[in-house]
Parts: C-alpha cells; sequence; structure tokens
C-alpha cells in the first residue's frame, strides 16, 4: 500500500511542478524523474510502469502548454486547475490508474479513498456513492 500511496504523491508533485514551471517538464526532467520513480530498468510491474510513462508524457504536454507565453498570462493561481485548463480529465487518468490497481492489489482504506477522490476528476461523477471501505471490502 505505501508503494502505491508515495507513487500517487510523486505523480501530484510532478504535476503541481509541471503546472509551475516548464522546466519541470523538460525532457531531462522527466527522465530523472521517471529513474527515480521507477528505480532504472523495466520495473516488474509493467501495468504500473505504463501509468508512470502516461504520467510523464502528461507532464510534459503539461509544462509545455503553459510554456506558451500566450497561454502563460492566463495560468490559473491554483496548480489543479491548471492542469484541467490544459489537459481535461485525461490528465487525471493516470493517477486514477494508479489508485485502482493499488485497490485491488492491496486494498486498505486509504487507496479506497484515494480511488474516490480521483474518480470525479475523470469520470466527472460520484464513485460508489454512500458506500464506505467496509462495506465495499464485504463485497467484494
Amino acid at each position: 500500500m505505501a508503494e502505491y500511496l508515495g507513487l500517487l504523491a510523486g505523480l501530484v508533485s510532478l504535476f503541481e511542478q509541471a503546472a509551475a514551471d516548464p522546466a519541470a517538464g523538460s525532457p531531462e526532467s522527466l527522465a530523472a524523474w521517471l529513474e527515480e520513480v521507477l528505480g532504472g530498468g523495466e520495473p516488474t510491474d509493467r501495468a504500473l510502469a505504463r501509468e508512470v510513462r502516461r504520467a510523464a508524457r502528461l507532464a510534459g504536454r503539461l509544462a509545455r502548454y503553459w510554456a506558451d507565453p500566450g497561454q502563460a498570462a492566463r495560468r490559473p493561481a491554483d496548480w489543479r486547475q491548471a492542469v484541467d485548463a490544459a489537459l481535461g480529465s485525461r490528465g487525471w487518468e493516470p493517477s486514477l490508474a494508479v489508485a485502482r490497481l493499488g485497490l485491488e492489489r492491496e486494498p486498505s482504506p486509504a487507496l479506497f479513498e484515494e480511488v474516490r477522490r480521483r474518480w470525479p476528476q475523470v469520470h466527472f461523477a460520484p464513485w460508489l456513492e454512500g458506500v464506505g471501505y467496509d462495506e465495499w471490502r464485504a463485497n467484494r
């Protein structure tokens, strides 16, 4: 569980930096971030690695979008709104996928809440409204 929560925190940090500083989305910066997150070499968990690489590509797009002088003047103060403006709901898909993978493989209340929080960002609808972790786990 800690691996997934740490990875989710890393994805948030990556997008926050890319929205604020176009240099954070440079190919060199993203390659260094991927090296750090994936630990060099090909990870054994291909599904997780695919989502991490997808997030890095989206962070690059995000940074390039806000690096454009015409866009930079309109950048929202809140980095989350900057992600929404540049990438739409698609920008949040990798972090939702990572949270869902974590919940499937190592169920925990913390990962359940991460999925619950991220689902509306991608799907514009609540996820399992009114269902708590214990009930979800019992019905699994």
